[in-house]
């Protein structure tokens, strides 16, 4: 049977290499979207990865120091709480700023116009020729509007006989890379309810990362065990019925008595 622990944790690295490479991409294209965003998505699935591999271990430990000291050790008992807390904040926090990138809206193209002015102002030609020629156009919202070169004999249309404005290809791109980015942060919180979920059943889904032969039902079968030797011989209690020398000698004194 394939591990749940394993497929978890490739899953993991598979949204971090993606959203290591959304974060460039924009970085590339000089895309309006923040390079704190980006850099938490790809930051994300790591440290849930890890929040799900110690949150079985802070488990025991909080149910430990419940029964042990259960006012003295209120910060170790609401350890797993608070990191699955802080993760599921992240995780909403992320995907709501991801949205307003994917969503079509004036606010989109305000962004985005706001980013190319300040490409302009700034007189980066680096930058806007990079834009430029990804996509095979000129200026934002006309041919000449904001073009680069700056202050060329012959405009950008006419050096490289283009016909379309930057604005639409560019917002197709702002948008694809928002909604992959959305994509990873959505996943995650998804695994992380996957996560808490079969932890909620008592699997020892994490096992196969520190030991060999992961079964489903070996929990409940420990636990049955350790109450079946735990039970005493008390009141009600059917006493095993003895053979033997010894059996016969206990029969043989109860008759003399």
């Amino acid at each position: 049977m394939l591990n749940p622990g394993v497929v978890y944790m490739l899953t993991s690295v598979v949204l971090f290499a993606v959203a290591v490479v959304v974060h460039f991409h924009t970085s590339h294209l000089s895309l309006p979207l923040c390079s704190v965003v980006t850099a938490l998505a790809v930051i994300l699935p790591i440290a849930a990865f890890v929040n799900a591999y110690v949150y079985p271990n802070l488990l025991r430990t909080s149910h430990a120091c419940a029964d042990d000291a259960p006012t003295t050790t209120l910060p170790a008992r609401l350890a797993p709480v608070i990191l699955q807390g802080l993760q599921a904040v992240a995780t909403a926090v992320l995907a709501a700023l991801l949205l307003q990138g994917v969503v079509p809206s004036p606010a989109l193209d305000f962004r985005l116009e706001h980013q190319w002015d300040t490409l302009f102002a700034a007189r980066d030609g680096r930058s806007m020729r990079l834009v430029q020629d990804t996509y095979r156009c000129c200026g934002l919202d006309a041919l000449h509007d904001r073009a680069y070169p700056f202050g060329a004999a012959e405009s950008c249309a006419d050096l490289y006989r283009r016909t379309e404005p930057c604005m639409a290809p560019w917002r197709s791109a702002m948008q694809a890379t928002s909604a992959v980015d959305f994509g990873v942060v959505l996943a995650v919180g998804l695994m992380q309810i996957l996560g808490l979920l079969m932890m909620r059943e008592r699997t020892a889904w994490w096992t196969a990362l520190r030991t060999q032969g992961w079964k489903q039902g070996e929990p409940a079968d420990e636990e049955t065990g350790a109450r079946q030797q735990a039970t005493p011989n008390g009141y009600g209690a059917v006493r095993a019925v003895e053979t033997g020398p010894r059996a016969a000698a206990d029969w043989n004194t109860s008759n003399y008595q």
